[in-house]
């Protein structure tokens, strides 16, 4: 009983209700200094009372962001964008069988390049109708934008006339000494003027060009038409010309070299093929592109004759540069177009691997359209449930630690 009340009545120690009081001294402190220093804000380019790198920790915590910029998928939509790997696959893939139709001569190389180039010139039609029809609702557009602002500039300019108007009327009415006054300034004139600055208000237009201007014979999409054309007539040159060098291109390597490097060939194109590309770009990606080109190249070496060796390149041309142009457009233009000839190239991928492995049955086509259909309906499914699943994994964090972005203004209010 001693020892507990000497232990309460020790100066040398505090009681409980100083440690209390100690407490409040020293938030009261605290808020004291805070509101002498003022308000931290996280700007660098005001002045303040605080460090560079202060940490304001009463509200450290509230800036911290959980997948700010999440988009959460939905499993039709990454089915949809899923054809477009699909398309660019079963292309491949129809590419190898044509090959190896050639190459063990059960398909005539002119069949194969004669309805790979119907099929090219159909789809430039196609292509080209498409971009004329947005040329001219592009131009409609400008038309109808120009129309508004000349209407917006007549409706000024009538009331400046008006504006006018009323002043001749306000000074005639004055009476004949005031006019004569007015009529007496030297450079001063009573003619009604359509435009501030003296110019007529309506300028006669004349649809003729003027003396010397020479119109052009062609218009701008005909001139590409014809350009088009001469590019396509040179390539077809120059394919002629390089057949034979292509041909003993490779006499030197063997076979097995040849079929590895088609094989990592074709997988680089696979693999960085630009599938993320929307109309505005206009040939697919260089290195993807360089690498099928590069593949078929190698692969028309091993072929037997020089017209085997011009097909082949030609067909490759047009598969691995042209067709995913149009494709493309095609998916711009019509969704549905779109999923319809991504369901033609799984059905023509399949039967060209069925009648690639059966030796030319009609009956493995059959099968191998169907399996191959089936196979990969079952493969865009199931990838498209496992990105569903791998996004709940997602967790990036954005706190008050990341570098600031800069708002960058176009235009000033």
């Amino acid at each position: 009983m001693n020892g507990h009340i000497s232990r309460k009545t020790d100066p040398s120690r505090l009681a409980p209700e100083d440690a209390f009081y100690a407490k409040r001294l020293k938030d009261a402190t605290r808020n004291s200094s805070r509101r002498r220093k003022g308000t931290w804000r996280k700007l660098l380019w005001v002045r303040q009372s605080y460090p560079d790198n202060y940490t304001d920790e009463d509200t450290f915590l509230d800036h911290l962001q959980r997948n700010p910029r999440l988009q959460p998928y939905e499993f039709w939509r990454l089915v949809a964008d899923s054809t477009v790997i699909v398309q660019h696959v079963c292309s491949v893939t129809i590419f190898v069988c044509c090959f190896t139709g050639i190459f063990q001569e059960r398909v005539s190389p002119l069949t194969v390049v004669s309805w790979g180039s119907f099929g090219t010139v159909v789809g430039w039609m196609l292509w080209d109708f498409w971009v004329t029809q947005e040329e001219k609702a592009q131009r409609k557009a400008e038309l109808g934008e120009q129309a508004v602002q000349d209407g917006e500039d007549a409706s000024c300019a009538s009331s400046t006339i008006s504006a006018g108007i009323a002043k001749e009327q306000e000074a005639s009415s004055i009476g004949p000494l005031s006019v004569s006054h007015v009529g007496s300034r030297p450079g001063t004139s009573h003619s009604m003027q359509g435009h501030p600055t003296g110019a007529s208000t309506f300028a006669a237009y004349s649809s003729l060009p003027p003396y010397g201007v020479s119109t052009p014979p062609l218009s701008p999409r005909n001139q590409q038409r014809v350009a088009t054309v001469k590019s396509a007539i040179l390539i077809y040159c120059a394919l002629l010309g390089l057949s034979p060098i292509l041909k003993s291109l490779t006499k030197s390597t063997t076979s097995d070299s040849i079929w590895a490097m088609s094989t990592w060939l074709m997988c680089i194109n696979v693999a960085f093929f630009d599938y993320g590309g929307g109309v505005g770009a206009k040939f697919p990606a260089s290195l993807s592109t360089n690498a099928a080109l590069m593949a078929s190249t190698v692969l028309a070496s091993r072929l037997t004759s020089t017209t085997h060796v011009f097909s082949l390149t030609l067909f490759s041309i047009e598969v691995f540069g042209l067709f995913p142009v149009f494709l493309r457009h095609l998916r711009h233009v019509s969704f549905r177009a779109h999923v319809i000839i991504t369901i033609l190239l799984v059905m023509g991928a399949g039967s060209g691997v069925g009648v690639t492995i059966s030796g030319g049955r009609w009956t493995a086509a059959i099968v191998g359209s169907v399996a191959g259909s089936f196979l990969v309906l079952l493969a865009m499914g199931i990838c498209s449930w496992w990105l569903l699943g791998l996004q709940k994994y997602k967790n990036e964090i954005h706190g008050p630690w990341d570098p600031a972005r800069p708002i960058i203004r176009r235009r000033w209010d």
